[in-house]
């Protein structure tokens, strides 16, 4: 446990010096230029047009990093020969990857809290009235992030860095369209498609559940037992997913 904290300690230092904490800055600018810009055409509603842009920045920013730090997680370290020197030492590659993921999510952390505290001061001072859905879709936004993280470094194991980035976007895609897709009535009819669409929600993340942003901004309200039940599921997931992760790391040969 002290060597994966270690590794993650050491892991922010590094993001922390390059360009990636420098983009958070930029794009809380550009996140209080966008959003009063939208505000400003927005006719009744400024304050939850705002509000809906600076969820949806701080949302699509997460993506990015997650993609980004997860498809380039340890290219770095085996072009610099840094992982084998860290590897020789007495700790195992289960507690470095973890500690790496720890270091990297709370980047993505650090990102949602700047972003999403911008988004509700400036939805509050249009007029708007807090809401703690706010804080979970903030919340379930940061943990989506991670999951998009995971699945960049699981591609990341198998595949080069430009393979691994079009192979989450992919799979962020599909995530997010599954839901709707067995909704429609070709995938009703088709009984074939209907059952490869329930394949495709089991196996792949179902990131629709964790997006929040609709009953934040149109409906103001969810149940608990929905909240529960979609934290469940990404505990469930996440850990799963992170334990082939973890076994796929292990077995590598990184020569």
């Amino acid at each position: 446990m002290k060597t994966t904290l270690v590794v993650s300690k050491f892991t922010f230092i590094e993001v922390y010096r390059s360009k990636v904490m420098t983009s958070i800055l930029f794009l809380a600018l550009g996140l209080i230029l966008i959003t009063y810009i939208a505000s400003e055409f927005a006719y009744g509603a400024p304050a939850k047009i705002a509000l809906d842009f600076g969820l949806g920045i701080m949302t699509l920013s997460s993506f990015g990093m997650a993609i980004f730090i997860g498809s380039t997680l340890l290219t770095k370290e085996v072009e610099q020969r840094t992982l084998y020197m860290i590897l020789s030492k007495p700790i195992s590659r289960g507690s470095f990857l973890i500690g790496k993921i720890i270091g990297l999510s709370s980047v993505l952390f650090i990102n949602a809290i700047v972003l999403s505290s911008l988004a509700a001061g400036i939805y509050i001072f249009l007029g708007g009235s807090w809401n703690n859905l706010i804080f979970w879709a903030s919340l379930f936004s940061f943990f989506e992030a991670l999951l998009v993280l995971i699945i960049a470094v699981f591609f990341s194991l198998i595949t080069n860095t430009a393979m691994s980035v079009i192979y989450s976007i992919v799979i962020l895609v599909i995530g997010h369209s599954l839901n709707e897709t067995a909704k429609i009535s070709f995938a009703k009819m088709n009984p074939f498609f209907n059952y490869v669409v329930k394949i495709g929600n089991v196996v792949l993340p179902n990131l629709y559940k964790l997006n929040l942003k609709d009953f934040v901004i149109y409906q103001q309200s969810v149940d608990t037992v929905y909240l529960v039940k979609v934290l469940v599921y990404f505990f469930l997931y996440t850990t799963a997913l992170l334990l082939f992760v973890l076994q796929i790391f292990k077995n590598k040969n990184l020569d």
